[in-house]
């Protein structure tokens, strides 16, 4: 039995996954092309993933054109000069397939979405967030993780309607002021590019000190923004539950006959609406660049 180091079996798994979007590929340019719709969007500029996003122009790419951009979306692995790896890059839209290509498709995106797995598992076990980091740059140099683990989305069925939309959500977790002083000490070890050791040893220190302060049964709460990005929503004609949402990360593959009415992916303006105020969660963050706050039920 043949054993591998870790960087090894991961170069060999990345092969594994390149054959298996080439043999995709080759069917998908076989098959009949009913319909192709796809979004694509601008590129992040590195230094910007952190700045708010306040107006997304949308492109549009349509039939052959296409078909062409969603392949080489799903074999899109790695940076791109200039731009953010922090910020995966994105490609919503859908292709639609006769129905009597499904059990071609199937097989080919399970064997995809199975090396994604895989690939994924073996990152995992470098243990900690550096070592993973270590493994994947070092097998692969340039190799956005989050962008190989994205698993390509197939459908079957008939659908009354596919709309795109954009989603700006914040990300709610419950902390208690032990977990929080645990993530604290915790971060001691990753000492950021501008800050030096004593400087953020004693930014750490009076962080500790403020928690302490608190009661010990104080309920806190991270609040996180998450980063506005395209969604997609299903209502099935022939299943229950009809309503489905999906992440538009990349173009979605649908086998079936029937046309569904589409609400195209638009423009994202800079937000009109008033932000949702939450009396529970408020106040100054106790932490700000963990977006920490104290709970007031």
């Amino acid at each position: 039995m043949e054993t591998f180091t870790p960087t090894a079996a991961l170069r060999q798994q990345m092969e594994r996954l390149e054959q298996a979007l080439d043999s995709l590929a080759a069917q998908l340019e076989q098959l009949e092309l009913l319909e192709a719709h796809v979004y694509p969007l601008p590129a992040v500029p590195q230094g910007q993933e952190h700045e708010p996003i306040e107006q997304i122009e949308v492109g549009y790419l349509g039939e052959e054109a296409a078909l062409t951009a969603t392949l080489s979306a799903y074999r899109d692995h790695s940076a791109r000069a200039g731009c953010s790896t922090k910020a995966t890059h994105r490609l919503p839209g859908w292709l639609r397939f006769p129905a009597a290509c499904a059990p071609l498709l199937r097989p080919l995106i399970d064997e995809v979405n199975g090396y994604k797995l895989a690939f994924k598992a073996l990152v995992q076990q470098a243990g900690g967030r550096d070592e993973k980091f270590e493994l994947v740059h070092r097998a692969l140099p340039g190799v956005i993780t989050l962008q190989v683990y994205r698993k390509l989305t197939w459908l079957q069925g008939e659908l009354h309607s596919l709309g795109f939309t954009w989603a700006d959500k914040q990300s709610i977790s419950r902390l208690s002021r032990e977990q929080v002083l645990e993530m604290l000490e915790r971060s001691r070890r990753y000492i950021p590019a501008l800050s030096n050791n004593e400087e953020w040893s004693k930014m750490v220190d009076q962080e500790v000190y403020d928690i302490r302060r608190l009661p010990a049964d104080a309920e806190l709460r991270i609040r996180r923004p998450v980063k506005t990005h395209p969604m997609i929503n299903l209502l099935w004609q022939d299943r229950e539950p009809r309503k489905q949402q999906l992440k538009a990360s990349l173009p979605l593959l649908l086998c079936s006959d029937t046309q569904p009415a589409v609400t195209h992916l638009g423009h994202y303006p800079p937000k009109l609406r008033q932000a949702r105020r939450d009396r529970k969660i408020g106040g100054e963050p106790i932490i700000e660049r963990l977006h920490l706050y104290l709970y007031q039920g």
